[in-house]
């Protein structure tokens, strides 16, 4: 799956000796999406079909994408333009959230996806399908395979077709109701994460928890009134220490929206002029999704791969097919 992924760059962008895919042909490349998104479709003789999406390119709508991180909830709307309205259910829980940016992203791909398995099945009888993505392409592949659930139960793509997910060097695209959901979703192997323990794309986008995170029942909410129980000046202490413990990850969370959501959305819409901003959840609990594979550098691969001013030195293609090849 990495020999496929890696085939949506030119060599000479990413330098590494990452072989020609084996067994599969690539038979659909999509258009570019307005923030630089594109997905390929490749065959093998054997029944099975792959949905490679892309990863971040050096275009700046590519990389705004990655930064408008507010968060939204996993199930409403998006007006897209004047004339195209994205509806979208991606999770059972309510209190489910993922990252905007990738959702635009997911939501620019979506009808040729759902158009290509159409026709893949009905021309070809093709039943098995893998989601590949690497870095962007697979925080938009979780949200793909969700996606697709509420497609196959809504009648949009036949039933009986198989998927398996398999997200390398992921970041994390929603909040931790929504992994619940997706690893649910994709439990006993279905959806495989698979990150290098020193590459630091998957750590994010930043975390923040406050105390509305919580499921409920929980210790917190009655906490005021466990406090006011308490003796005069105790009580004057733990109300400051709650309160701090409150209020900084709240104010953190609302900075997060303002600079992550409204002044990346003033950029955004110079590539989707007509994209309408939506509403955004205030949540920041960014978490890590999916069944993880991690994959351990060793001595050999510290001496390998040396060049510390590359900061994707252990994001890139290059590393993550090392590591492979050697865990097998």
């Amino acid at each position: 799956m990495l020999r496929i992924s890696r085939k949506q760059f030119e060599k000479k962008a990413i330098k590494d000796s990452i072989p020609e895919p084996m067994e599969y042909q690539m038979v659909y490349r999509s258009a570019v999406g307005p923030l630089k998104n594109r997905w390929d479709l490749w065959l093998n003789g054997h029944g099975t079909a792959v949905i490679s999406i892309m990863g971040s390119t050096n275009a700046q709508e590519s990389w705004l994408e990655n930064f408008y991180a507010a968060m939204v909830p996993a199930n409403g709307q998006l007006q897209l333009n004047d004339s195209t309205r994205f509806d979208y259910h991606l999770a059972q829980n309510p209190k489910a959230t993922v990252h905007i940016g990738w959702l635009l992203g997911m939501a620019n791909l979506s009808g040729s996806v759902v158009e290509q398995i159409n026709k893949t099945y009905k021309e070809k009888g093709v039943k098995d399908f893998i989601i590949m993505g690497h870095s962007q392409g697979a925080a938009i592949a979780y949200l793909l395979r969700s996606y697709l659930a509420d497609m196959e139960v809504k009648g949009v793509i036949p039933k009986g077709i198989t998927f398996k997910t398999y997200c390398s060097a992921p970041p994390k695209a929603g909040n931790i109701y929504y992994a619940y959901d997706y690893e649910y979703l994709t439990r006993d192997g279905w959806g495989i994460s698979v990150t290098n323990a020193t590459d630091w794309v998957p750590q994010t986008p930043f975390t923040i928890q406050t105390m509305a995170d919580f499921n409920t029942p929980n210790p917190f909410i009655n906490a005021k009134n466990v406090i006011k129980q308490q003796p005069f000046f105790v009580r004057l202490y733990v109300n400051h220490v709650y309160n701090q413990l409150k209020k900084k990850p709240e104010k953190a969370q609302k900075t997060y929206e303002d600079y992550l959501g409204h002044l990346v959305y003033k950029f955004i819409i110079k590539s989707m002029p007509q994209f309408k901003e939506p509403a955004y959840s205030p949540n920041g609990l960014f978490s890590r999704i999916g069944s993880p594979v991690i994959m351990m550098p060793d001595e050999s691969y510290n001496w390998k791969f040396t060049d510390t001013k590359n900061i994707f030195l252990n994001h890139d293609f290059g590393a993550y097919y090392y590591l492979a090849q050697k865990q097998n």
